[in-house]
């Protein structure tokens, strides 16, 4: 699944300056593959766990501690992309509000069918080969 979910970053944000990766915990496989899908394209990873952050040495993909209830804004400025992979539900609206914040879009990958509470009227889903590999908030419509 996250093969085509890279596919469908780098058709769709090919001429992205930044993409930002929201609680990458211990997988940074993805942000690594969309680094090497789109190389000139800034990739950054957001934790808040910052022992985690510091023993991290990820190529040229920037890990920075921040926590997406009390984020520094500055470290979001200028994505084109935000996205979660398997968010808990309740970071949805803190995701939500920082991604409207700096104008970017919103991919959410939940974990399995969980939808969250997700507003309908804002959120698509993102659907690849027939099948909704997540939920998306465009800025770009």
């Amino acid at each position: 699944m996250f093969e085509q979910l890279v596919d469908w970053v780098k058709q769709n944000y090919g001429d992205a300056k930044k993409i930002v990766e929201v609680g990458v915990g211990h997988r940074i496989d993805v942000a690594q593959r969309i680094s090497e899908a789109l190389p000139h394209a800034e990739i950054l990873v957001t934790d808040k766990d910052e022992s985690w952050v510091r023993s991290r040495r990820p190529g040229r993909i920037r890990a920075v501690a921040d926590d997406v209830l009390t984020p520094n804004f500055n470290v979001y400025r200028g994505a084109s992309l935000m996205y979660s992979l398997n968010p808990p539900g309740e970071i949805m609206p803190a995701l939500e509000k920082l991604a409207d914040r700096v104008g970017a879009d919103l991919l959410v990958v939940p974990i399995s069918d969980e939808l969250h509470e997700l507003g309908e009227d804002k959120w698509q889903e993102l659907v690849i080969r027939g099948r909704i590999i997540g939920w998306l908030v465009n800025k770009r419509i």
